[in-house]
């Protein structure tokens, strides 16, 4: 199973970060929301405009980076024009994520072990690890989230966030992008994750893909072929055996 890979390609909500994303996003909308409070009439207006721009960065084409796709979105549902107004929009979400958001960590019971010892262990080994998170965050906001598990983002070669990727899950060509950056085939590759599709469907371009169930995430049209599915415990178990 892992005697031919190379690359480990880790998910991190719901596999490396046991929460469940409904819960992560209720304290995560309400932060922010609360710093741009004076955008909009009320907090379930700034929500929906967020959550459109962001599903407009979901469907990015490649055409530009998502953090484009969103901020582009975002200031248009704004009516910001000035180029002026719009950069210090884009400074108060920098802000957020440089501070604020890292404080979120207080409201979620996470497991700071078992994850932290699969990467240090395939690390060991001499594996290269790629952190394949939807790219719908800043960077900052993404190592923020390894460091709550104690993860060093030095580990990582490659970490995907909304600055460096021009597609997100489910589309194939998010996997695509990743393979192009990191420059290796398919085969060599294995993905791990918690989504039966946004992850799994990395089987599509030939990566072999495995499943951590402990927060597992059903969707339609999600038979795609996985390899192994079990909890993060065994995960662990596992590779210290065959690797």
């Amino acid at each position: 199973m892992f005697k031919d890979k190379e690359v480990f390609l880790f998910d991190l909500d719901g596999t490396l970060l046991n929460i469940e994303v409904d819960e992560f996003l209720k304290y995560y909308f309400g932060a922010l929301s609360e710093k741009f409070s004076d955008l909009c009439d009320s907090k379930e207006e700034f929500i929906g405009l967020l959550t459109a721009s962001t599903e407009k960065m979901i469907r990015n084409d490649g055409s530009r980076s998502n953090q484009e796709a969103f901020m582009d979105d975002f200031m248009e549902k704004l009516n910001v024009e000035e180029e002026d107004e719009a950069q210090k929009i884009k400074g108060r979400f920098d802000n957020f994520y440089q501070t604020d958001f890292k404080e979120l960590a207080k409201y979620f019971k996470l497991d700071k072990e078992t994850p932290a010892e699969i990467i240090k262990y395939l690390k060991s080994k001499g594996k290269k690890l790629v952190l394949a998170t939807n790219p719908l965050f800043p960077v900052e906001a993404v190592e923020a989230r390894l460091e709550w598990v104690n993860i060093d983002p030095t580990d990582f070669a490659l970490i995907t966030n909304y600055e460096n990727m021009s597609y997100a899950k489910p589309n194939p060509e998010y996997y695509q992008e990743i393979l192009e950056k990191i420059e290796e085939s398919p085969d060599n590759c294995l993905m791990i994750g918690n989504d039966l599709k946004e992850d799994a469907i990395a089987s599509r371009l030939g990566i072999e893909t495995m499943i951590v169930e402990d927060k597992l995430i059903e969707r339609e049209d999600s038979s795609y072929n996985i390899s192994w599915q079990g909890t993060l415990k065994e995960l662990k178990e596992l590779i210290k055996k065959e690797i």
